[in-house]
């Protein structure tokens, strides 16, 4: 490949040209000239479209009361989604009982979703948020900062929309979402986070999270190897900040120190970035953040089975009836990311 991005492009037509690749080089040229003919149609598809909205909004004087339809109709927006880039080709092979599984199927990086400043937003938010819970005014099972006895424990987290016992709790309730206790319901700041990523097809409009945790990491804490819950549905969505963090996978992590595991399969999750967890890669893989070496924070969203729903839970209006931006997902998947 280096040799031949030495060439100019009329070299590399007059190699081409010459003929003679044996059957399986023809067809894997062929392969690759209508992936990249159908990748230029998307895009001028998408151009289109944003120089529509780019007409349209020059003869309409949008009101700023249907902010929905500005929303849409905006071309900025338009601009920032196809600057999205993902990757969804993971692929760690295991034989799990005789039978060869990917163990990564199903998970997804979106990388670009939410820019610096975007990012410098929520984190404040998130620390205005954890001085509340640290003073006591969140209700009493949101904000929970665990004794720190060992390294890789102790890292403080915000719950919305419901209480999930990560263990059996003083009055003996299994771990799972308790359905008698309240929480803070989710803030307007991350409702847009939501909306965002549903209208960049990203989180489905069948499956819109309804509560979140947020997990606030100092140097040396972590996330030991675990299956999250089936009180919460596939799939769940992690969004990280302030530094990038890797995440372990595989049928059997293995603790080699307090807060250090070891696992066959690695993702690096940047900062801004949206990780989507289904299929194998949430249900039949462990996965954990090993201990971080400097401030993390991550959200993840997720939507609660409808049989474990609090007693006196209300869906959200603010998050009914949201709508992709276009019918497609982003044009733009990236090949650099190292592949596991």
């Amino acid at each position: 490949m280096e040799l031949l991005s030495s060439l100019k492009k009329e070299e590399i037509l007059e190699v081409l040209s010459h003929g003679g690749l044996c059957h399986c080089c023809q067809t894997l040229v062929h392969d690759r000239i209508i992936g990249t003919l159908h990748k230029r149609k998307r895009g001028e598809n998408l151009y289109q479209d944003l120089e529509d909205i780019r007409r349209k909004s020059r003869r309409h004087n949008f009101d700023s009361s249907h902010k929905e339809l500005s929303d849409l109709e905006e071309p900025k927006e338009l601009i920032r989604y196809s600057e999205v880039h993902c990757k969804k080709d993971f692929t760690y092979i295991e034989r799990i009982n005789g039978r060869a599984i990917n163990l990564l199927q199903g998970l997804e990086l979106h990388t670009g979703v939410f820019n610096v400043m975007d990012q410098n937003e929520i984190v404040d938010y998130i620390y205005r948020l954890q001085r509340l819970g640290q003073e006591g005014r969140l209700r009493d099972r949101t904000y929970s900062k665990p004794r720190k006895w060992m390294r890789g424990k102790g890292r403080e987290t915000i719950q919305f929309g419901c209480c999930y016992n990560y263990a059996v709790d003083k009055n003996g309730n299994p771990p799972g979402i308790s359905r008698t206790e309240e929480v803070d319901p989710l803030p307007r700041l991350f409702k847009q986070m939501i909306k965002r990523m549903v209208r960049w097809n990203i989180i489905p409009p069948t499956c819109i999270p309804d509560s979140c945790i947020v997990n606030i990491y100092n140097v040396g804490d972590c996330i030991p190897p675990h299956i999250d819950h089936h009180d919460f549905v596939r799939p769940f969505y992690s969004v990280s900040f302030l530094s990038e963090a890797e995440i372990l996978f595989g049928s059997n992590l293995k603790a080699i120190r307090p807060g250090e595991f070891s696992g066959p399969a690695s993702i690096s999750l940047p900062t801004g970035s949206v990780f989507v967890l289904k299929g194998n890669g949430a249900d039949i893989a462990k996965h954990c953040v090993p201990s971080v070496s400097s401030k993390r924070i991550s959200i993840t969203f997720r939507k609660m089975d409808e049989r474990k729903l609090p007693y006196n839970f209300s869906p959200d209006p603010e998050l009914v009836g949201i709508k992709p931006l276009i019918n497609s997902p982003p044009i733009k998947t990236r090949k650099e990311f190292r592949n596991t």
